[in-house]
């Protein structure tokens, strides 16, 4: 096995996607599956599909082709993205749903659907929580209205929010109750139904899990939840969740001491792979001192378990530390190519 090398336990995706459906299925809620994080990984992919999940969401359209050419023209898949113009030609072969912020990007995909002779949906994003993108509520009506009354060729699919993505604001019922106040608003003046209304990510788990998501709200977009096994307000476990479907492993290079007290143990892994911010040693005695952007460096300091510095001191060139990872430590080592994947399955 090549190093360094992400580890992936795909039976534990396919748990937490299981759990995070099931819980979200009992509020009438369906999941999108997002992949972004993974680089549109299809065995990843597959293993959140086995919990039941049918729509699959990425932000990047090289990401969304891969998982086209895997599933054919069944599955349905989402852009979360707002489409940036140059890439929509491609984008309405590839993609069943985007989320669209822009009267002039969707009077573009409208001219390019035509030409085609299909039809598009859109998720049209309101600003609520987070300053992402997204148009101002009182804006929203006209927006729908002038889509409705223009372009035959896309369907208002449903009204969507964020929260949590840019800013520190986590996901409030009130805010998800003005989103689905509004659909009602668009309805009156389209004469069209809203069938979606797409409360959020993986920010909102703690309104699924207390029972405060408004009725109405039907569709949530899950990445880091099922993923990494947490919300992203408090980053509390959802519950029943394994926390630890990655595991990163890297090889040392050198041990070497530095005077009677200290001692590095230098490993290849450096910024090209992931940042050491964003990585957490596994073993209580051994603490990140610095990083290039080829090696990751650690000290040695006494184990709170019990294990002492000589143990440490036997570690040599050849051997392997693991790291646990966060949300951006993930992207940043599915998305290098010198970090290695390796598969467990079941």
């Amino acid at each position: 096995m090549n190093y360094p090398c992400l580890k992936i336990d795909l039976g534990k995706i396919s748990h937490n996607s299981k759990i995070i459906r099931a819980r979200c299925a009992q509020l009438g809620i369906s999941v999108v599956g997002v992949t972004k994080c993974v680089l549109g990984d299809v065995k990843i992919a597959e293993a959140i599909k086995k919990s039941g999940v049918n729509i699959l969401g990425d932000s990047r359209l090289e990401n969304l082709i891969r998982l086209r050419n895997f599933y054919g023209s069944e599955q349905q898949l989402m852009m979360l993205r707002s489409p940036m113009p140059s890439e929509i030609r491609d984008l309405v072969e590839i993609c069943d749903i985007s989320l669209n912020t822009d009267l002039k990007v969707v009077e573009i995909i409208a001219k390019i659907c035509q030409e085609k002779g299909i039809k598009h949906r859109v998720v049209v994003m309101v600003e609520t929580d987070d300053q992402r993108e997204g148009l101002l509520a009182e804006d929203a009506v006209n927006f729908c209205r002038q889509v409705v009354d223009n372009y035959e060729s896309i369907e208002i699919y449903g009204l969507g929010t964020n929260a949590r993505c840019v800013t520190k604001n986590g996901p409030a019922p009130a805010s998800l109750r003005m989103l689905i106040d509004l659909s009602q608003k668009i309805m009156e003046a389209t004469g069209r139904n809203i069938p979606v209304i797409s409360g959020g990510n993986s920010s909102i788990w703690n309104l699924i899990e207390e029972g405060l998501i408004p009725d109405g709200i039907n569709q949530v977009r899950m990445g880091e939840a099922i993923l990494m096994g947490h919300n992203t307000v408090d980053y509390k476990p959802v519950k029943g969740a394994f926390l630890d479907c990655f595991l990163l492993e890297a090889e040392i290079i050198e041990v070497k001491k530095k005077d009677s007290e200290t001692y590095k143990v230098i490993l290849a892994l450096g910024l090209q792979d992931v940042s050491s911010k964003n990585i957490y040693c596994c073993s209580p005695g051994l603490y990140i001192m610095g990083q290039s952007s080829d090696h990751t460096i650690l000290g040695i300091k006494e184990d709170r378990s019990g294990k002492s510095r000589d143990d440490y001191l036997k570690l040599e060139a050849g051997g392997m530390i693991s790291f646990n990872l966060d949300y951006f430590g993930l992207l940043s080592c599915m998305t290098s190519p010198f970090v290695k994947k390796s598969y467990i399955e079941g």
